[in-house]
């Protein structure tokens, strides 16, 4: 899954990108900052994503997907406290913001179980690893989190409009005040 620059600079979360990552999820990212924030996560699962599809891996390439694996959910960890915080703040939006973050946080620790390489030292005479990755799972997983996350962020969106124009209705409240 991959943010592609669409018309106007807009970003869409769906279709077909140089990435060759096709997927629908029939999200339209509007918000430039979302997209922004978005891209380094897309980058990270293309690579697990795009990995060669071969069995045989070198020991070296293994701990790389592992690596990636480990990074992806650690940055969603850290997304999800902010999350969290943002639900516990804003309590129209709180069960909305809350379920996106567990699904978040699930599909992190999902792709890292699933490139953990820990449990599969088992050398082949050729001194490569034999492995099976479970790349539907991944793919399963990486959709699950690029949605719940787009979720997250564009409810925070929400929470920072609302903000936005409280603070502006509340200006023009003082100043029409000290008119009269």
């Amino acid at each position: 899954m991959a943010a592609c620059p669409g018309p106007a600079g807009a970003g869409a979360v769906h279709g077909s990108c140089p990435s060759g990552f096709a997927f629908d999820s029939g999200l339209e990212i509007k918000t430039r900052s979302v997209e922004q924030t978005l891209l380094p996560l897309v980058s990270q699962i293309t690579t697990l994503i795009n990995h060669k599809d071969n069995t045989k891996k070198s020991d070296k390439t293994l701990q790389a997907i592992q690596r990636v694996g480990q990074a992806v959910n650690l940055a969603v960890g850290r997304f999800v406290k902010v999350g969290e915080a943002i639900a516990n703040e804003n309590r129209d939006l709180k069960e909305e913001i809350s379920i996106a973050c567990i699904e978040a946080k699930q599909a992190g620790e999902t792709i890292a179980a699933l490139t953990d390489v820990t449990n599969l030292n088992h050398p082949e005479s050729d001194g490569q690893i034999m492995i099976f990755t479970d790349k539907t799972g991944v793919i399963k997983a990486a959709r699950l989190l690029l949605s719940s996350v787009t979720k997250v962020l564009l409810l925070a969106d929400r929470v920072v409009i609302k903000q936005i124009i409280a603070s502006r209705n509340k200006k023009v409240t003082i100043y029409k005040l000290r008119q009269n």
